[in-house]
Order: structure tokens, then sequence, then C-alpha cells
């Protein structure tokens, strides 16, 4: 799963520098339309639409708190930025404009590492929320939970990880509901689409090969006739070592579990959910970042190794004659 080299290329990349992922970022959302329109009236704000954007995504990418990015603003740009004005933009940016953010960072993925297989899968995050649910003799307090789904796209040469859609649910909508949405917009080339059972159905079978994928949706047990259960197991076992890969995008709940607590801070129906597809960016951007300095290594790498081979003699004799000029070894 691990490319030969991930840990040279991971610390070439700079991922921890906040400067690098900033810039990044903005020359990102440069290629965007602003996320909101500037007021008419009052007071002109500090920073353009664009650049508090780029803000929010890397203050997600280090899950920093209003007050930590406004500490540590100088080491991003020239001036400063009040802990309130990032909380004020991150409230007017939208869903619509995240997804698009999700999909140039997928494209801009793509043209280094192709990505051969996909997987789809959701996982829950916590809110700071609390819901009481009234029981017989008691009454439980428990915590919010929001669905991510996720599109993901894996590259088996670099190693990578690519989010390639998301979307943002209540923790009770079901998983076989989202994957037309997920694929809004997205037209696959024969690759294969691994998905467990929750995304069995008749609808969703079509629905994947109707854009293009090769659908490895794992059966369920019940609730078929039985002819059309064995006729799903006879083609499921025909792609079973294929399927044992779709436990590799665990990998990108992994990294939200270890890096933001798979929970969020903001308390607002819509900065919730800016908030996790956030996580999704961030991730995004981490991958980009890793895929891009892998390539700068190859071809430094290929660089030096046409200049070892290299052999620029003045003069050199082969049998009887006499020539001048350069060899490359081969």
């Amino acid at each position: 799963m691990v490319s030969p080299n991930y840990w040279a290329t991971r610390h070439s990349s700079k991922l921890d520098s906040i400067r690098e992922i900033f810039s990044i970022a903005e020359k990102l959302v440069r290629r965007l339309p602003p996320p909101w329109q500037r007021a008419r009236r009052g007071r002109r704000p500090k920073f353009s639409a664009r650049r508090h954007a780029a803000i929010c995504a890397t203050a997600r990418y280090f899950d920093c708190t209003y007050r930590e990015v406004e500490g540590q603003a100088p080491l991003m740009m020239p001036k400063t930025i009040d802990h309130s004005t990032v909380g004020w933009a991150l409230k007017r940016i939208r869903v619509p404009y995240l997804k698009l953010l999700l999909t140039l960072l997928f494209r801009e993925i793509s043209k280094l590492a192709k990505c051969g297989i996909y997987m789809v899968d959701s996982t829950g995050i916590s809110t700071t929320r609390l819901l009481r649910r009234k029981r017989v003799l008691r009454t439980s307090w428990s915590h919010e939970f929001l669905k991510l789904h996720v599109l993901v796209g894996y590259s088996r040469q670099a190693g990578a990880l690519a989010v390639v859609s998301a979307r943002v649910t209540g923790g009770n909508v079901a998983d076989c509901t989202q994957l037309g949405q997920l694929l809004e917009g997205f037209e696959g080339g024969g690759e294969p689409l691994l998905a467990d059972r929750g995304y069995d159905s008749k609808r969703n079978v079509e629905i994947a090969a109707r854009h293009g994928f090769r659908p490895v949706i794992k059966p369920r047990a019940m609730g078929l006739h039985h002819r059309v259960r064995r006729k799903r197991f006879r083609e499921f076992r025909r792609d079973r070592r294929l399927y044992r890969q779709r436990g590799v995008a665990e990998a990108v709940f992994g990294g939200i579990e270890n890096r933001y607590g798979a929970m969020t801070r903001c308390k607002l129906p819509a900065t919730k959910a800016a908030s996790v597809l956030l996580m999704a960016v961030a991730h995004n951007l981490r991958t980009l970042a890793r895929v891009r300095a892998m390539k700068e290594m190859e071809n430094f790498i290929l660089f030096g190794l046409i200049r070892q081979t290299r052999i620029n003699p003045k003069k050199f004799r082969i049998g009887n004659q006499r020539i001048s000029g350069q060899i490359v070894r081969r």
C-alpha cells in the first residue's frame, strides 16, 4: 500500500509548513469564482473572498481554532486577521463552492497520478450538540452525529487516495441513497467501483454502469429472490480479490479520525456541513502536495541518472576510427 519513496516525498513535500499549504490553497481558489459577492455597502473587507476561503481551508487543514489562526496569520501572509473574521468567513462559504474546490483538487491530482480503482463509503462525524432521547423509564443524552459520504479514487502506482466528491447528511440517512449524487457529473472509463452491501440495490448497479463504472458491490444475504441472490453471488466471486482492496478507502476516514477526532466544533447547521467538507478538502490538499513532491523527486532522480551516465570526452577511438562527440550509455 505504501509506495517505495513514500517517506522521502513525505518529508520533502512540506506538509507541516503552514506557508506552503496556504500558498497551494490560494493558487487553487484563484481559479474558481469567488465564494460570495462583496457587498456594495459598508466598509470594504481587509481581504478578498478568495483569500478568506484559502484561510478557512488552511485552518481546517491544521485543525486550528479561530484564535490560533489569528496568531499564525503572519506566517501565511503579510497582514494579520482577526479571529472573528475567520468565523464570519466560514459562515459565508457555501457547500456547492466546497464541492467545486474538491473537484478541482481531484483534477489536479489526476494529472499527476491517475486513479485506477474507485471506492464509495461513509463515516460518522460527531458534533457538540446534545440530543435528548426519551425511553420508558429514563431520559438519555447523546451527541448528534452527521454522515460524511465520499467517493474515493486510488492510484496504485503513487499510493495516493483522492476524494472525488463528498456529501454531508444526517446520521440516519442510508448509504444506498447517496450513490447517484456522489457520481453526479463524473464519468468513469470502465474502472471498478467497490462498495459494501449497504449499497447493494438494482438501482445503484444501473447508476454505476450508466456513469461508466464496473460495479463490484457485495450482495446482501437477505431480501432478494433466491435466483437473483445466487446470480449476484456468482458474479461477485469473480471479483472477490479485487473487492478486498475496498479497505484502502478506510485510510481517508482514519486520517480524519486521527487529525480531527472525527468531530466538528461548529454549532450552526451551515457551518457544520462546511467544516466537515473542509476535512475532505484538507485530505486532497495533503495528497496533492505529496504527489507533486513525488513527481519532482522522480524528475530529479532521472536527471541525476542521465548526468551520471553521460560521457563527454573530446576524442576517443573505436577500432581504427577517431571520433569526437558524446556517447550516452543505455
